[in-house]
């Protein structure tokens, strides 16, 4: 593909797009370009009038010409100018003109039997540009609240099915346009005798060879071409096989001929009142329809214009435009939908033309084909539009059915088959009935399978963020399997919590559930709870107090706490709070009840030499030894013993009291990583790597520590060996114990 104008051509100023603009050879390409796009439209745009404008109201064909052009003029003028790119080309498009022939033929069933056809074509007028006119501003008002993504949610085989069905009823409108006839068991017959066949025939090869050509050639002039060379092979055969164009058009080959212009008028909106109310009620539900089907096409036709050019859209901005212009162009006297055109879109990118000096030109056009046109449509026979809107219905199909199948899984394909099935068969409404329902479906069917449990370890591997003492720490690497810990996730469904109920209670009475004592529930990454899943919280409320074991909850968001407390799922106890603020202080308060438990708790006071005892075998003198060498510190609440990116010239030892470590960032702001207590060292990392401090320590209960520089340790070294050593092991000890704890965490999360 050639490379296209520079991806700020949208954002010209003024003098910048008339400078390119006014370029002869840019006026030539972009007529020449125009003039492919017009033959394009002026094949198919007959089709559209036809689907709303026919038995009854046949002989208003024109007035349906009138508005389908009117649209094309007024929407292609809009969108040229306002788009967010350039490229972007909005014409009237099958699906939504399928959608309102179906609105139209509503509002004539409708109708009392004694209207006449002046007032019924009135009704049909005015109600068409107002089921445009209401779409626009539903799309405009999408764009300007900044929700044109909503579309996005929608899960892709709704979508599919529903878009697959409409390729059908797009499909079946070509037999509309040739005979008025819908496609279904009781017009078979019809169809297949002599004369109905070799009408339809034409059109249904048309619309495969264009199909079969357009999946081998990458092209935008396919289609323009494959109308050419069927115009001349038509009138090659019409000539010499026949040589009476008459006879033909008498059995129907041609679109009606038209003795006067096109018939185009501004409306009356005032004879809306006149309208029987039966016959607007009649068509609310294909206007919510259009809604549906334009909002879609244009989100999946703006997606693909993002691929053709290479650059992202404003959708909200492409949403309010395209609003806009079919509010405008029903205001005008159109309104037939119009949106995003792929190939008018393509062939700007294609030929290197500026797309707003396209889009101008290509309304000059057709205000030129409504003003003196209209004899030009009653040489078109009819198999071109119906071979157009049959290939269009085709392409659909071919789209969401079978280039789809190979990237769904079985069952979301077979949401899209049967939601296909039931907008061709039944309808529209009942396909976008059924779409919600399985989408509804879907969604709770997804939540209900996707696990609740995000994370599960044990009070072994996983620790608060509190330092202890060697003892206390190998009290709890011992005892740490009486601590269960669940991170829950997502919405919790009824489905979703009886599962986790169920695992609970396989837990809490198998094996390994003797040994429980804590349950600690993280309801971080919980975003709500349907109210029937307190049932089973309950249950387990119940078993695990029959067990014996606390059951905790942190982390619950302010909207769920007075559901989890009006429950009685928690109840605060005499030592503890109902809910805790974080998983670590709950983790926290469950280790402290083990330690308590075994008479380590109390134990705030741990000497240097009570240490060294414990990690390293050292005669009780050269751990007395080891004192000399220390500085004994008391410190006080809130005092800094040092700060982030300080000189590492020391580290300590807590002999009572506690500390925080915290992280600054560059706002000056602190977070809270861990805190330390008697028994813990701290700075020992930055004193033997020599590096700066990573973090800052703040004294939070006032107590003693005992410093050792490097200077002291290297005397130690010399004078003191075996209690150098015996410091040495120390370090090492502790930061073993800290890197397995943090492995076999790892391990954990992991499985």
């Amino acid at each position: 593909m050639a490379q296209s104008l520079p991806a700020d051509a949208s954002s010209w100023t003024l003098r910048q797009a008339l400078g390119t603009a006014l370029q002869p050879q840019m006026i030539l390409r972009c007529a020449f370009a125009s003039a492919i796009v017009w033959l394009l439209l002026a094949s198919v745009t007959p089709s559209y009038a036809s689907l709303i404008f026919h038995g009854r109201l046949a002989p208003y064909f024109s007035a349906g010409l009138g508005m389908t052009l009117a649209s094309v003029i007024v929407a292609a003028l809009i969108t040229a100018l306002f788009s967010s790119d350039h490229t972007t080309q909005a014409i009237p498009q099958s699906p939504t003109a399928v959608i309102q022939g179906t609105i139209a033929a509503s509002v004539i069933a409708a109708a009392p039997a004694e209207m006449s056809e002046e007032t019924l074509f009135m009704a049909v007028f005015l109600i068409t540009l107002l089921s445009a006119m209401i779409t626009g501003g539903v799309l405009f008002v999408l764009g300007i609240m900044r929700a044109g993504g909503l579309i996005r949610y929608i899960p892709y085989p709704i979508v599919g099915g529903f878009m697959a069905g409409v390729g059908w009823l797009v499909f079946n409108a070509g037999f509309i346009v040739l005979f008025g006839l819908r496609l279904n068991a009781e017009s078979l017959p019809v169809l297949f005798e002599s004369e109905i066949f070799a009408r339809w025939l034409p059109a249904l090869v048309f619309a495969l060879s264009i199909l079969g050509l357009r999946a081998r050639v990458k092209s935008t002039l396919i289609l323009p071409g494959g109308i050419i060379v069927s115009l001349v092979l038509f009138y090659v055969w019409l000539h010499i096989g026949l040589g009476d164009a008459n006879t033909l058009a008498e059995a129907g080959w041609f679109l009606p001929e038209m003795s006067a212009a096109i018939n185009w008028q501004l409306p009356d909106f005032a004879a809306m009142a006149q309208i029987d109310p039966a016959m607007i009620e009649a068509s609310a539900g294909g206007i919510v329809t259009l809604v549906v089907v334009c909002a879609l096409n244009l989100f999946f036709r703006a997606s693909a214009q993002e691929l053709i050019i290479d650059r992202e859209l404003d959708i909200n901005r492409e949403c309010a435009v395209n609003g806009i212009a079919n509010i405008a162009a029903g205001a005008s006297g159109g309104g037939i939908l119009a949106y995003h055109g792929l190939i008018s879109t393509a062939l700007v990118e294609a030929m290197r033309i500026y797309g707003r000096l396209f889009g101008v030109i290509l309304a000059l056009m057709f205000l030129l084909t409504l003003l003196f046109g209209s004899a030009l449509f009653s040489l078109v026979p009819r198999f071109i539009p119906a071979g157009l809107m049959m290939y269009f219905g085709l392409q659909f199909m071919k789209e969401w059915l079978w280039d789809s199948r190979p990237s769904l899984p079985r069952r979301d394909y077979a949401v899209v088959i049967v939601i296909a099935l039931t907008t061709a068969l039944l309808g529209l409404l009942p396909g976008i009935a059924l779409g919600l329902v399985v989408a509804i479906a879907a969604f709770v069917l997804e939540y209900s399978r996707m696990d609740v449990i995000k994370q599960e370890f044990s009070g072994r591997f996983h620790r608060s963020n509190l330092d202890r003492s060697f003892a206390q720490n190998q009290l709890l690497q011992s005892e740490g399997d009486k601590i269960l810990i669940f991170r829950l996730q997502g919405y919790i469904f009824f489905g979703s919590a009886y599962r986790f109920y169920e695992h609970l209670r396989t837990r809490i009475t198998g094996a390994e559930g003797g040994q429980l004592r804590f349950i600690i529930l993280d309801f971080k990454a919980v975003r709500g709870l349907d109210v029937s899943t307190i049932v089973d919280f309950q249950k387990l409320k119940k078993l695990t107090d029959g067990k014996g074991i606390e059951l905790l909850i942190a982390n619950a968001a302010p909207h769920l706490q007075p559901l989890l407390l009006d429950s009685g799922i928690v109840k605060a106890g005499p030592d503890r709070p109902a809910l805790f603020s974080d998983r670590d202080h709950a983790l926290e308060w469950c280790e402290n009840a083990l330690l308590r438990e075994a008479a380590l708790l109390v134990d705030d006071r741990v000497t240097v030499e009570q240490q060294l005892s414990l990690h390293s075998i050292v005669a009780p003198q050269d751990a007395r030894a080891a004192q000399a060498y220390l500085e004994r510190m008391g410190t006080r609440v809130g005092e800094p013993i040092f700060n982030q990116g300080d000189e590492s010239d020391a580290l300590y030892f807590i002999e009572s009291g506690r500390v925080d470590v915290l992280l600054r960032d560059e706002t000056g702001q602190a977070l809270r990583l861990r805190s330390m207590t008697a028994g813990a060292v701290i700075g020992e990392v930055g004193f033997y790597l020599g590096k700066a401090r990573s973090a800052s320590i703040v004294v939070t209960e006032a107590g003693v520590l005992q410093r050792l520089n490097h200077e002291a340790l290297r005397r130690m070294e010399e004078e003191a060996p075996q209690t150098a050593s015996a410091i040495h092991v120390l370090i090492a000890s502790l930061l073993s114990d800290r890197l397995s704890t943090t492995n076999r965490l790892v391990q954990e999360l992991m499985d």
